[in-house]
């Protein structure tokens, strides 16, 4: 029997749900009720620890076991059942949840008659209302509503590059609240930046209800990005003077810089007369020497 919520009082016991779960498969298929919850059709996953469910090839190390949320909504959108401590393979995630693609890859291993616990059927039928009334039409914390492509088109960055940028992002830089999380709030400037739409546009795209509320989130997001993920990739707030000496300097800067006598030179670049050059690479250049 299916039950992955805690047990109480009321549930059978934990062997009686190994049993059930065991010998889910039942004779009499005209019969959906039984005393311990419902049995309804599913497709069911295979689950190895050897063999990927996604793929359904041999598994080599790292790995990774599918989330329970991922379980979840594979249940609810295909009616595909994925046993609780099911794996595959890593190139199948990302931050530890199924890519789009390979979610919609994985198949049934079999068809078949399950017992689901009523808790469960609550529980599940929860879920899905929360999925419909929170339903966006652009969802960036929804690691299965947007493709790859989709998600290089509206921000130019692929799911790794955000990850990253996002890493940099301490939690406290940039509040979680109804309108935003972190990963949307990146998002949206990114969009910004891309598509140069309007924020009201992109407050309807991203199901946030006021424009003013896309203006703040442009404005938190920029500042946190300066602080934080900025100083390691521009200016010089990342490096010493150590070591640009030691390891950005060249050997002609270093004699120039370091010896006690050297011959100074004066460096002049020349172009010849031309009434119109017809582009930067075809001009020529004199090089003259001037020894002081």
């Amino acid at each position: 029997m299916i039950d992955d919520e805690e047990s109480n009082g009321s549930n059978p016991s934990d062997s009686e749900m190994d049993c059930n779960e065991d010998n889910a498969s039942i004779t009499d298929k005209s019969s959906f009720t039984s005393k311990n919850g419902l049995k309804l059709p599913t497709g069911i996953s295979i689950s190895s620890k050897s063999q990927c469910c996604v793929c359904r090839i041999q598994m080599v190390p790292p790995t990774v076991t599918i989330k329970k949320e991922d379980r979840s909504i594979i249940f609810i959108r295909r009616n595909i059942f994925i046993p609780k401590g099911s794996r595959c393979c890593e190139i199948h995630t990302s931050n530890g949840y199924l890519l789009r693609e390979d979610f919609f890859k994985l198949t049934a291993y079999k068809d078949d008659y399950r017992i689901f616990n009523l808790n469960y059927i609550v529980n599940t039928m929860q879920k899905l209302r929360k999925m419909v009334n929170s339903n966006k039409n652009v969802d960036f914390d929804d690691p299965l509503s947007l493709s790859g492509i989709e998600y290089k088109n509206l921000t130019g960055f692929t799911r790794t590059r955000h990850d990253r940028v996002l890493s940099y992002i301490p939690a406290s830089a940039l509040k979680t609240s109804i309108n935003r999380s972190p990963r949307c709030a990146i998002a949206c400037l990114l969009m910004k930046l891309r598509l140069t739409m309007s924020n009201s546009v992109v407050a309807s795209m991203l199901g946030i209800d006021n424009k003013r509320k896309v203006t703040d989130i442009i404005h938190s997001t920029s500042a946190a990005l300066v602080k934080y993920f900025v100083p390691h990739y521009l200016g010089l707030a990342h490096i010493n003077r150590e070591k640009i000496i030691k390891k950005h300097t060249s050997s002609i800067a270093t004699r120039l810089l370091t010896e006690t006598y050297v011959q100074k030179t004066m460096i002049c670049f020349s172009a010849p007369m031309r009434t119109r050059f017809p582009s930067f690479s075809e001009a020529s250049f004199f090089m003259v020497l001037f020894s002081i």
